[in-house]
């Protein structure tokens, strides 16, 4: 009696070839150990030309960094998170679902399965699928919280803007990643928007986020209920990135309040912190004082030698105030050839007025080099004596009149 052949042995080598999906095992480094037929089918080559390069170097720049932060939450789990990827082919960029498992030696192996024709079969069919994709690839994070602002899901976008795995940020609260001084801000937003009707509009607020090394960036979170929804039954958040914006904002708050000229601050600053000095020195009693000082002649060197020459002299007399004060002590411009400083805590009235002899010394010695002759007249007053900041300004000016009005009637010219 003749017997059946026995069944040809199928060796793990032999399943692991066969395999419908493509399997690529990684190294600790990200370098490719083994890949499957299957693979070298994904990407248009055989599967021996993968081997030794780097798995990294096949991934869309701009998934690269969720790729490794999914590479990373692998370790200690079973199986990973899917995500999905963008790889480089022969054809062109393919967008695969990308599933890692641990194999226990230090190697993990990525399951990758090609969804790009099914996408693209979705997207023809109707407009679930587009919409996914545009979240998961938007510029902002869409997560969707239940009533108690837990974070349910979340896009992909958080791991391109704040560096964070998704799997990491769900089942937890989102004030998790909110910094300490705005959690009390987002929850009361929440709770403000978990007590809403339909057609209300979003309740905006706007905190800084955390991101995966410990910074913290700004952000506009809008969030809309849809608890009453079966099919979301949950609170959608949308956050945008408002880095820039805020850094724009905060060059032009700074360009309002410097002189464009000098690079000193200007007087709406001026105004600010005359009046932040002028209320602690009547609260605590340490006196500080204001000094204005205004450069006699100047018309007559902008008519005599231009404007040019005119600028050169503010900036002289700008950059030699600065070497004269202290650190501590204000130099603004108020306007036109008028500067004004105010002196600290600097000691007293003979402290003032020392300071302001030499003040003018070195103001004249600056505007030696111009080409006309260039005169300073200086007035100062104490803050604790002034009624107001606006007094103590009115003050000055009347002082340094005064003393402009000496030297006209003397016709003494120099300091």
């Amino acid at each position: 009696m003749q017997q059946d052949p026995q069944p040809t042995a199928i060796t793990l080598v032999d399943l692991f070839d066969r395999l419908p999906d493509a399997v690529v095992v990684i190294d600790g480094a990200g370098s490719v150990v083994r890949a499957n037929q299957a693979a070298g089918r994904v990407m248009g080559a055989p599967a021996s030309t993968f081997v030794g390069t780097s798995g990294f170097d096949l991934v869309h720049p701009d998934d690269l960094q969720l790729a490794a932060l999914s590479l990373a939450s692998v370790e200690g789990k079973e199986v990973g998170t899917p995500i999905e990827l963008r790889i480089g082919t022969s054809g062109g960029w393919r967008l695969v679902e990308v599933v890692g498992a641990p194999l226990g030696d230090g190697t993990v192996a990525l399951s990758m399965r090609d969804l790009t024709d099914r996408r693209r079969w979705e997207v023809a069919g109707g407009e679930v699928a587009r919409f996914r994709s545009l979240v998961q690839h938007a510029a902002s994070i869409t997560m969707l919280l239940d009533s108690q602002g837990i974070v349910s899901s979340v896009s992909g976008a958080i791991t391109r803007l704040l560096g964070h795995d998704p799997e990491a940020v769900c089942d937890h609260p989102l004030v998790r990643i909110v910094h300490p001084d705005d959690r009390f801000l987002v929850r009361g937003a929440i709770v403000a928007a978990s007590q809403t009707s339909p057609g209300d509009p979003p309740v905006t607020v706007e905190a800084l986020l955390a991101t995966r090394g410990g910074l913290h960036r700004p952000f506009e979170l809008s969030i809309v209920s849809l608890l009453d929804d079966p099919t979301v039954a949950g609170l959608v958040v949308s956050g945008h990135d408002i880095s820039k914006l805020r850094a724009v904002q905060e060059e032009l708050a700074e360009l309002a309040h410097v002189d464009a000229l000098t690079g000193l601050p200007n007087r709406r600053a001026f105004d600010l912190a005359l009046e932040r000095e002028w209320s602690l020195t009547s609260e605590d009693g340490i006196d500080s004082f204001l000094v204005v000082a205004d450069l006699d002649h100047f018309k007559e060197l902008n008519d005599a030698h231009g404007h040019m020459a005119g600028d050169e002299a503010l900036r002289q007399v700008a950059s030699a105030m600065r070497g004269s004060v202290r650190k501590t002590d204000f130099v603004a411009r108020l306007g036109g050839d008028e500067f004004a400083i105010i002196l600290i805590r600097c000691g007293g009235e003979v402290a003032a007025v020392g300071f302001a002899d030499v003040l003018r010394q070195r103001l004249a010695e600056a505007c030696r080099s111009l080409p006309a002759a260039i005169d300073i007249s200086v007035g100062h007053v104490s803050l604790r004596s002034a009624g107001s900041a606006p007094a103590a300004l009115h003050q000055a000016d009347v002082a340094m009149y005064a003393e402009k009005r000496a030297r006209e009637l003397s016709g003494h010219r120099g300091p």
